[in-house]
């Protein structure tokens, strides 16, 4: 096996690790979350400027 083939290899296993990571089941009361910040910023300055 080539040394470039090699790093195709671990690059791609790599990727797809990340991705189980990301996509995982267990993550996905955190990114809800996560996806609250700037809502809940806009929430807090909109009662205040108004």
């Amino acid at each position: 096996m080539s040394y470039h083939a090699l790093l195709t290899l671990v690059f791609f296993v790599a990727f797809i690790v990340m991705v189980g990571w990301v996509y995982r089941p267990g993550r996905k009361q955190d990114y809800e979350k996560l996806g609250e910040i700037a809502l809940e910023e806009d929430r807090n300055h909109q009662g205040g400027e108004q």
